[in-house]
């Protein structure tokens, strides 16, 4: 009798799984992937949802303790609506990319050829819309009211990610190398009384950007640390091929084609980007007017299905990269918008007028506190 109790239990206990399991028979495995997402973002939705009753339970004044109560409801129905919305966009996702498995990480597939990054520029072209040479430095203002200005220079560092390994018993396994560039985003900010200016961080990301000998660019992962008021609160965001089940992707073909679609990044609920080649040479509604299209732009539309309804264009010049972004919410402009300032070989760049830098010295003294390898003046390289 006891013997069957237990098997009737046990039946009990896995059904849910195997209804679950049957449901999910008939989808594809993007969809199917997009569901097991969906399902995680419940469950956390109620777990954050518990945990903040439990939070209101503990504060004795009955007015801020109801207040507690109705906040975790509202924030409950919110997180609900997105889990919904992300579940949507991923299904978009499987469209535009189809519903085969995301395997293998492109940067273990064996068809590719990775080079050294050290070879860029010499041996090897860059990527003509993503310059990986050592050195390369851009600026670029962003933001409503271009609040934000944003350095990005391509260190001298690399990272190793496992590469394609023809036989995994040797211990030699092959590596891919990939280049580290620091993208440093800081809000400038005037005090009224003295006029002088300080530079306080919003994220600060070591991007690692690999390169193979066709020319496209690969992205390896990023290490992204996010501030507020000056002070780090996470790492939301960081991912690294072969970590956690996190996959590599194209950050920019070599030969771009119009219509087609890449994953940038691969790693489920913390790095989903997709990329979307719109048109191969094109112009925005507003140009940049220190780098104006006059239709000989590259336009992509970017997307994250963890940030559902949040489209960018962006806009790139053969041999110049990156020179304009366009937000939108909802296919409607918010009015935010990345424009290119100024470029060039080195951080000396940033001396350059165009670059609309007032406080060279107080931005460089900040950016080598945040990130010393990348921006940390060599005794015998200043910048004037």
């Amino acid at each position: 009798m006891r013997k069957y109790l237990f098997l009737a239990v046990l039946t009990l206990a896995l059904s849910p799984w195997a209804a679950f399991e049957t449901a999910e028979a008939g989808l594809p495995y993007c969809s199917k992937t997009a569901r097991q997402m969906f399902g995680a973002c419940r469950a956390d939705v109620n777990d954050n949802f518990r945990e903040a009753r439990a939070k209101c339970l503990n504060i004795g004044d009955d007015e801020e303790r109801g207040e507690c109560f109705a906040g975790a409801w509202e924030e409950r129905h919110e997180e609900s609506d997105e889990c919904f919305d992300q579940r949507e966009a991923r299904y978009e996702a499987c469209d535009l990319l189809g519903e085969d498995r995301y395997d293998p990480d492109p940067l273990k597939d064996p068809a590719i050829t990775f080079i050294d990054p050290d070879d860029i520029g010499d041996t090897y072209e860059p990527n003509p819309y993503v310059n990986l040479t050592v050195g390369h430095t851009y600026v670029l203002r962003a933001g409503e009211d271009f609040e934000e200005i944003v350095v990005v220079t391509v260190t001298d560092e690399v990272r190793e990610a496992e590469g394609y390994d023809p036989d995994p018993g040797d211990d030699d396994a092959p590596v891919v190398l990939c280049r580290t560039v620091v993208d440093a985003v800081v809000i400038e900010e005037r005090d009224e009384e003295d006029g002088t200016i300080d530079y306080e961080p919003v994220e600060i990301t070591d991007d690692e950007f690999a390169q193979d000998v066709n020319g496209a660019v690969y992205y390896c992962g990023e290490v992204s640390r996010n501030f507020e008021d000056g002070y780090l609160v996470d790492i939301d965001g960081s991912f690294f091929s072969g970590i956690e089940g996190a996959k590599g992707g194209v950050l920019m073909r070599a030969v771009p084609a119009e219509g087609e679609a890449d994953r940038q990044e691969w790693l489920v609920g913390e790095a989903e980007d997709v990329v979307e080649y719109v048109s191969l040479a094109t112009s925005p509604d507003e140009e940049n007017p220190l780098f104006p299209c006059n239709d000989q732009c590259l336009q992509t539309r970017d997307t994250a299905a963890l940030s559902p309804g949040e489209t960018e264009f962006k806009y790139y010049l053969e041999d110049v990269g990156f020179v304009l972004a366009v937000a939108l919410e909802d296919d409607t402009p918010t009015g935010e918008r990345e424009e290119l300032l100024c470029v060039g070989d080195s951080l000396a760049v940033l001396a350059d007028p165009d670059c609309g830098i007032e406080d060279l010295d107080e931005l460089l003294d900040e950016l080598c506190e945040l990130s010393p390898d990348a921006f940390c003046e060599d005794d015998d390289e200043e910048i004037d």
